[in-house]
């Protein structure tokens, strides 16, 4: 079992990842957390049925209550969030009690926001199932639901208690959801390490097969970045805006698609329009696109997408959270550095988007 410290700040917490569940239930006394207390589980119906027998041998040791919330997007919403108030309220959940998120990002999502807020905030901690999660939203401590059509309007930052990472889950995904979590691992390639990049470039058969190691290895690997990229210098300096590089065109494209296009592929699109955008703002070389576009091909990602409702894609983005009144990116300055905050005007997105995705 690999450990990875978060060192956010307001607390530090560690990311446990291995190719099994077996030392979950060991951790509990390791991180505080009394097995007497009320403990709930929240997961989605589609992961409930997929691993119902670790999930119910999580209840038998800790005498769990399970909420189970109907699967997909249009879930995210306060009704949602609601119903799991009124879940732990009649089942008399307390300061003391624990909420287990065992599932993707959305359950990580409504369960993480739900343990912020009830009682002014229970302990949380996460079982992310899905590529994306375990790599990505799992350890940023961003809780939120969408409101009015709006991605994330509502939410909060709340971070887990500890977060169990168990890549054997990723060998039940479908493709579609496999492929949801690669647009993010390429980001990481591209943000934080050249050689992950590299090793995805000579991989990516082994990844699309799902080797054991390969898996192993791009999971440590993106929790690792994500986690320093959270902490020490980047936070000092302002720069933990670095993750969230091709996030806001992703918006506008899931936004535009009407969520026809996933997340994992809007990233890898924005990823595009991004670095196009970056070439166009500060010269960078011309291979950083070439070589991302051709590893986003191997991976059996799209470089293409026409975006038709430019209304609903310019809307997502202006009301992108991390945009005010004005347009503001993280960019490319050059092949090593970034900048943040880079002011860009609608125009210079439309002929970003012409010269690359479009």
């Amino acid at each position: 079992m690999k450990e990875v410290i978060v060192d956010t700040r307001d607390k530090k917490y560690s990311v446990y990842i291995d190719n099994n569940i077996n030392k979950f239930h060991t951790l509990f006394e390791k991180n505080k957390i009394k097995i007497n207390e009320k403990i709930f589980i929240v997961t989605d119906s589609l992961i409930y049925e997929l691993y119902k027998d670790i999930i119910e041998h999580i209840n038998s040791e800790n005498n769990c209550k399970i909420f189970c919330i109907p699967q997909g997007e249009k879930e995210k919403n306060i009704y949602t969030v609601q119903n799991l108030y009124d879940f732990l309220l009649k089942n008399n959940a307390n300061k003391n009690s624990t909420i287990i998120a065992f599932g993707g990002g959305i359950t990580g999502n409504l369960a993480g926001f739900a343990a912020s807020t009830y009682m002014g905030g229970i302990k949380l901690v996460n079982v992310p199932t899905t590529l994306l999660s375990q790599i990505d939203s799992c350890i940023d401590g961003k809780v939120e639901f969408n409101y009015r059509n709006v991605k994330g309007l509502i939410g909060n930052f709340y971070n887990p208690v500890f977060v169990y990472v168990c890549t054997r889950f990723l060998k039940t995904l479908s493709d579609k959801q496999f492929k949801d979590g690669l647009g993010e691992v390429v980001k990481y390639g591209v943000i934080g390490d050249s050689e992950l990049l590299n090793f995805i470039n000579l991989n990516y058969k082994c990844i699309l097969e799902r080797e054991n190691d390969k898996l192993d290895h791009i999971v440590k690997e993106c929790v690792r970045i994500k986690s320093e990229n959270l902490g020490g210098v980047y936070r000092s300096k302002g720069l933990t805006n670095i993750l969230n590089f091709g996030h806001t065109i992703a918006y506008g494209i899931e936004m535009s698609s009407k969520f026809r296009v996933s997340y994992g592929e809007a990233v890898g699109l924005g990823l595009l329009v991004c670095i196009k955008l970056s070439q166009n703002k500060f010269a960078i070389s011309s291979d950083i696109y070439s070589k991302v576009e051709s590893i986003l091909k191997k991976l059996n990602m799209p470089t293409k997408y026409k975006v038709d409702n430019y209304s609903s894609f310019m809307y997502a983005i202006n009301h992108d959270k991390k945009n005010n009144d004005k347009l503001k990116f993280v960019l490319l300055e050059n092949s090593e550095g970034y900048k943040t905050k880079v002011e860009v005007s609608q125009k210079e997105i439309d002929m970003a988007l012409k010269e690359s995705i479009n």
